[in-house]
């Protein structure tokens, strides 16, 4: 198709890919198309009517009355010029008008004089050819014909949004859609067409490419994008394989493969040549396409699983930003268990498989425990013990983690409110997701546990990433509210997120942790240890207080201790431990071997 294009403007050859994409030039006739051609003859009284298509090279007849040809080029063809507009082309006179008075229509057989055409306009703006009526005698044409004509070619345009579409084509691309890729399946699964075959998934966009073309040039512009890349991917497919529009960004196509060598080599290419930069709109794109592949031997007992398959591949080339990848049984396994994980944290709240440890902080201006983080463990009767570091990404990526994170919260507040009542007053701190931030009306809900459990405000204390502070619009609102009420807050993990200095200056942030990976190598790695201070140094300056994670030893601790670290938090100081534990543990308050000589 590439070929065929060559030399054609951007807007046609996005016409032309739109009209192909419809299955209709070349069809057989049908009464549904015939029926409004035989009507429009009929009300306007002329010989002949038609419903043309304009190809490249030639417009062809969907539905004709008194015509007796299915085809001319298109050259010759009143309808090409219909196409250059939105409204009823009138031509009175053909052989008084200068664009068509040499035409062979007007000066051979049919003899045209007189031409009215309306466009077939489709919904993304798309010409694909009119409805038109012709007579051998002049004659004029009233603005009521005219509008009635135009209403008979909406017609026309709605039998082919149906005929087209009936659940088996994608509304953007009119490529068939991900119903009709199922129902190809099922048909090779039944077909006596044994050898191995490939189920190839390509997302021709990441996720922020779709984002930054969306805010750039609008929902309309990005469709035409998608229509124009889903053409290009087609070409280079090759036209005895169909190419399926499964989703927004992602297409699908079968292809026939004795080895996996052999069809990696072939999507490999395919991938490479997706990823050359070419231009839309006057703008040169590069695009992050990726290849998620199966391969498979048809049959029915196989079939419903193949596109949810191929689905784990693309999400794998996704996370590991590969061009391809191919299923494996693994992959599969890892994401129906963070399903399941998802699926199962209602019940698990409510029969008590989760439970709070606390991993105290040291404040070393102080030398002593003043506060803990909360951190969350889940004990279940099956599974066993499930890690923090599993459940939660899993959560974090649906409505889940706000069920989780208000246990948490609740959870945390009950607990130091029975330490207080036990006469320790300490900081407790919760980790809370990018999620509860932008949800509105975590603030009230945090204001609303503290009344809940009797603590005052100030004993909370919010951690929160810099990843999660950075993703939404409304958190930094969010996080201000909070501070109001006397919270504290934290950003976590600083120095291997976003780092965005910025960010820091419009945030009501009191106090800067470390990250473990920044905190270990400190104590023999000089690069490592003049960053940490260098980090401290800065948080310091502007007015912040610096934790530092994970700290394992002694002399790491002296040294954080010696660059004027504010608090220190890692197994040297203490292992997470139950709530019945911390008192004990606060009663010896500063052992021997956290003091500094």
């Amino acid at each position: 198709m590439l070929e065929l294009l060559t030399g054609a403007s951007d807007a046609e050859r996005e016409r032309l890919l739109v009209l192909e994409a419809t299955k209709l030039v070349d069809s057989p006739a049908t009464e549904d198309f015939d029926r409004i051609t035989r009507l429009a003859a009929a009300l306007f009284n002329v010989p002949t009517a038609l419903i043309s298509l304009v190809t490249k090279d030639r417009q062809w007849f969907k539905s004709k009355v008194g015509m007796e040809v299915s085809e001319t080029e298109r050259g010759a063809a009143f309808c090409d010029h219909t196409i250059r507009s939105s409204e009823v082309l009138v031509i009175e006179d053909a052989a008084k008008d200068r664009r068509f008075k040499f035409n062979r229509l007007v000066c051979g057989q049919p003899g045209i004089r007189f031409y009215a055409g309306a466009p077939l306009i489709t919904q993304s703006g798309h010409a694909l050819g009119s409805l038109c009526i012709i007579d051998t005698k002049p004659r004029e044409l009233s603005e009521h014909e005219a509008a009635q004509l135009k209403d008979l070619a909406a017609l026309v345009m709605a039998q082919i949004e149906r005929t087209v579409s009936v659940g088996r084509v994608h509304e953007v691309t009119h490529m068939p859609n991900r119903a009709q890729l199922r129902s190809d399946l099922q048909d090779l699964a039944l077909a006596a067409d044994p050898g191995a075959r490939v189920l190839a998934l390509v997302d021709i966009m990441s996720g922020s490419q779709v984002q930054s073309a969306l805010l750039a040039l609008g929902l309309s512009a990005l469709e035409r994008s998608v229509r124009v890349i889903g053409g290009r991917l087609a070409d280079l497919v090759g036209t005895d394989t169909t190419v399926y529009h499964v989703s927004e960004t992602r297409f699908a196509f079968v292809l026939h493969a004795r080895e996996r060598e052999d069809a990696s080599s072939k999507l490999e290419a395919l991938m490479a040549r997706m990823r050359e930069p070419f231009k839309f709109d006057g703008v040169v794109f590069t695009l992050e396409a990726r290849c998620g592949a199966l391969m498979f031997e048809p049959g029915p007992d196989r079939n419903r699983d193949l596109l949810r398959m191929a689905t784990s591949a693309l999400v794998q080339a996704a996370a590991e930003s590969a061009a391809l990848r191919w299923y494996a049984s693994e992959m599969d396994t890892s994401h129906r268990r963070a399903y399941a994980l998802v699926k199962m944290l209602p019940e698990s709240l409510a029969s008590g498989e989760f439970r709070l440890v606390y991993q105290p902080k040291l404040d070393v201006t102080k030398n002593r425990v003043s506060g803990v983080e909360a951190l969350l463990r889940w004990s279940h009767p099956v599974m066993g013990t499930i890690s923090p570091g599993e459940f939660v990404p899993a959560i974090e990526k649906t409505a889940a983690i706000h069920q989780l994170t208000d246990w948490v919260l609740n959870a945390a507040l009950a607990q130091n409110a029975d330490w207080q009542r036990q006469g320790v007053f300490i900081t407790v701190a919760v980790n809370v997701s990018a999620k509860n931030l932008e949800s509105p009306g975590f603030a009230d809900k945090v204001r609303e546990a503290c009344d809940r459990h009797g603590v005052n405000p100030r004993w909370l204390h919010i951690e929160c990433t810099e990843n999660s502070v950075l993703t939404g619009s409304t958190t930094s609102e969010t996080l201000k509210t909070i501070e109001k009420l006397g919270v504290q807050i934290s950003l976590d993990d600083f120095g291997v997120g976003y780092s965005n200095i910025a960010c820091l200056n419009r945030l009501p942030v009191s106090l800067l942790k470390l990250d473990r990976s920044l905190v270990a190598p400190i104590a023999t790695d000089f690069r490592a240890w003049t960053l940490a201070q260098s980090l401290i140094n800065f948080g310091h300056s502007l007015g912040y207080r610096m934790l530092a994670e994970g700290v394992e030893d002694a002399e790491t601790y002296k040294m954080l201790v010696e660059a004027g670290c504010d608090a220190i938090q890692g197994y040297f100081v203490s292992k997470p431990i139950e709530a019945s534990e911390l008192l004990p543990f606060l009663r010896a308050q500063m052992p021997t071997r956290l003091t500094v000589s």
